[in-house]
């Protein structure tokens, strides 16, 4: 059999890559193009396919990322979708998962397993890019997208990280707040911990592409 896909990436460069490895013996065939959201929810709407395969961030702002792939659940919450994109933060793998995706790799090199991929999605089986497996790995080998996601924050926690992404330090949070320097440094940590987010630059991408 040969499966029906709808490819979604503002680069033709990639768009071409994705074509050849689905057209490798024969796997797959590509029966439309977007590059950008509104595009692919319109070709979604009119072209029949067994599975999406889309980047995760395209130019337009507030519309693509997690807002897009909701909208795609929302109006074909059966189809099997596989994401790809150059991000490398393991609180938004969570996140995306936690939308239905199935499929999860990183642009560069994973795209060879994407046959693969696409074999595992059209099975109902969650697949991660061998790059998504490194960064998100577990020492306790909780399932990905059931923890450590934007649910798990408190909302002081969240505004914490709101006010630190947007350029404030501990100390301004604490004096805008009215709280101890030590509370807030502890709340970032928590927030952190839960997020399993080492770095600021990590807090930093993580709020900005949740358009938090």
């Amino acid at each position: 059999m040969v499966y029906r896909v709808i490819l979604a990436d503002d680069h033709p460069v990639v768009l071409k890559g994705l074509s050849l490895a689905l057209a490798k013996d024969g796997l797959a065939t590509v029966v439309g193009e977007a590059q950008s959201p509104d595009e692919l929810l319109g070709l979604l709407a009119v072209t029949p396919c067994d599975a999406l395969i889309t980047d995760f961030s395209m130019p337009a702002p507030g519309r693509d990322g997690l807002v897009m792939l909701h909208e795609i659940r929302r109006r074909h919450p059966t189809l099997p979708v596989m994401v790809i994109t150059t991000l490398a933060n393991p609180a938004l793998y969570r996140e995306i998962i936690g939308t239905g995706v199935l499929g999860l790799i990183g642009k560069s090199g994973d795209t060879r397993e994407i046959p693969e991929a696409l074999m595992e999605i059209l099975s109902n089986h969650v697949y991660l890019g061998g790059s998504v497996r490194d960064l998100v790995a577990t020492p306790h080998g909780e399932p990905l997208g059931k923890s450590g996601t934007l649910a798990d924050l408190s909302p002081r926690e969240l505004k914490i990280l709101r006010l630190f992404a947007a350029g404030n330090s501990v100390t301004d949070i604490a004096k805008a707040t009215g709280r101890g320097l030590s509370t807030v440094s502890q709340q970032k940590s928590n927030a952190m911990r839960k997020l399993r987010l080492d770095t600021d630059a990590e807090i930093f991408e993580y709020i900005e592409r949740l358009r938090l």
